[in-house]
C-alpha cells in the first residue's frame, strides 16, 4: 500500500528571533509541506534544570526550554508570510482561552489566512493551567460546551443564551463571519480516552492525537466514525497525528541520537499505561499521564536525570518515527493502513545535535517528495 493522499506536516516556526519564523515559515510553504502546526505553550515539556550546556549547545542560544511566542499572534504573521500552507493550533484550549474569544480569534485567523487556519484544540495541559492560578479540573466537560459554544457563534450573528456547568452566557453575540461564508474554519479534536473521542466525533471535523501506534490510532479512528454514526454526524472528517521523529541515514546514528537526555526527556510523556504495556515501569509511577500529571518546572537535575536514566530502548522505538527516509516511509505506510490522512512530523535531529540538522531535513525532503510523487 502507498501514500496516496497523504498529507504531511511541520512544527509551525514559535521561538524568536521573529526574523527567522518569517524565513522559516516560507520555506515550509515553499517546500510543499500541508500545514504548519502551532503549540500553545506557557512552558515547555524540558525541565530548566536539564536546559544547560553540558547537556545541549543549544542552552546557549536559549536561555530557557519556556520560550514560545504567542500562538495566535505567529499564526497570523506566518499566514501573511504564506500562501499555500494551511495553519493549524496544535493545540489549544478553552482554560485559558475563553469559548467567544477562540471563535473570535480563528475567524480572524480565517480572514488573514484567506480560509487556511484549522483551530485545534484539546482539553488542556496541567503545566500551563494549574501554575498560573487557573482551574484545571472537569476539564474534559469544560471542552464539551466550549466547542458546543463555538459551534453555535459560528452559526449565528444573533445574540444567543447558553447554559452550561462552566459557561453561562445572557445575549452573548460575535458577528465576525468565517472569510468564505458558511465556511467556519475546521475544528481538530486532540483525543486519546473514550470521553474525548466521543467528543471528536460529535463536534470535530478532524482529529489530532499523539503517541499511538498505528494499531491503536486504527483503533481508536474506528471507534470515532462509530460515536459519528451513532450521533447521525455526517461532516466530513480528517484523521490527522502529531508524531516525533529523528532523521538521518546512520540507524547508529539515530540511536545514538535517542538515546540523548534530551531525548529521553520527551519520551517521559509517553503514558504509564504504554510502559506498562511493554513491561516497564513509569519512573513518575503506575497512573502518570502527561497531560494531566506533567509539571516539569521545579523538578529537580536529580529528579530528572534519575527519570530519564530509566527510559529504555523499547521506549524510545515507541516514542519516537526513527530512521532515513525509507524508514519513515514504511512508518508512514502502516499509519495509512490505518486511516491516516493528515500527520504532523517534528523533526528533533537538530535539537540533539544542531550539526546533523541540515543531513536530517534532506532525510525529511526525501520522504515530501516520495509522499508527493504517490
Amino acid at each position: 500500500m502507498g501514500l496516496e493522499g497523504l498529507e504531511i506536516g511541520a512544527p509551525g516556526p514559535f521561538l524568536p528571533p521573529f526574523d527567522s519564523v518569517v524565513r522559516n515559515a516560507r520555506t515550509v510553504d515553499r517546500l510543499g509541506y500541508a500545514s504548519m502546526a502551532f503549540p500553545d505553550h506557557f512552558a515547555g515539556f524540558i525541565p530548566e534544570s536539564l536546559w544547560t550546556p553540558d547537556i545541549t549547545p543549544l542552552a546557549r542560544l536559549q536561555r530557557s526550554p519556556h520560550t514560545y511566542y504567542e500562538m495566535s499572534t505567529i499564526m497570523a504573521a506566518c499566514a501573511m508570510a504564506t500562501e499555500r500552507v494551511a495553519l493549524v493550533s496544535a493545540v489549544t484550549e478553552p482554560i485559558r482561552r475563553h469559548p467567544v474569544l477562540l471563535a473570535q480569534t480563528f475567524l480572524t485567523l480565517d480572514h488573514i489566512s484567506r480560509g487556511r487556519v484549522v483551530l485545534g484544540i484539546g482539553a488542556g495541559e496541567r503545566e500551563n493551567v494549574e501554575p498560573y492560578g487557573l482551574d484545571y479540573s472537569h476539564q474534559v466537560g469544560r471542552l464539551r460546551e466550549a466547542l458546543a459554544i463555538i459551534r453555535t457563534v459560528w452559526q449565528t450573528h444573533e445574540p444567543f443564551d447558553f447554559e452550561g456547568r462552566f459557561w453561562r452566557l445572557r445575549g452573548a453575540v460575535m458577528s465576525l463571519r468565517p472569510f468564505v461564508p458558511d465556511r467556519p474554519p475546521p475544528i481538530w479534536v486532540a483525543a486519546h480516552g473514550p470521553k474525548m473521542l466521543r467528543i471528536a466525533a460529535e463536534y470535530g471535523d478532524g482529529w489530532i492525537p499523539t503517541l499511538l501506534s498505528p494499531k491503536d490510532y486504527g483503533d481508536r479512528l474506528r471507534a470515532i466514525f462509530r460515536y459519528r454514526e451513532e450521533a447521525g454526524v455526517t461532516r466530513p472528517f480528517t484523521a490527522a497525528l502529531w508524531n516525533w521523529c529523528i532523521l538521518n541515514r546512520e540507524p547508529d546514528v539515530c540511536w545514538d541520537l535517542a538515546r540523548h537526555p534530551i531525548a529521553r526527556a520527551f519520551a517521559l510523556l509517553c503514558p504509564a499505561s504504554e510502559w506498562e504495556r511493554l513491561g516497564h515501569s513509569h519512573p513518575f509511577g503506575p497512573q502518570f499521564n502527561a497531560l494531566t500529571d506533567y509539571v516539569p518546572m521545579g523538578l529537580s537535575r536529580r529528579a530528572i536525570t534519575d527519570a530519564i536514566d530509566r527510559v529504555p530502548d523499547t521506549i524510545l522505538s515507541k516514542f519516537y518515527m526513527l530512521g532515513d527516509a525509507d524508514d519513515i516511509i514504511k512508518g508512514l505506510e502502516e499509519y495509512v493502513k490505518h486511516g491516516l490522512q493528515h500527520i504532523i512530523l517534528w523533526n528533533l535531529t537538530g535539537m540533539l545535535d544542531p550539526s546533523l540538522t541540515r543531513e536530517s531535513f534532506a532525510v525529511m525532503r526525501r520522504v515530501l517528495e516520495y509522499v508527493r510523487d504517490s
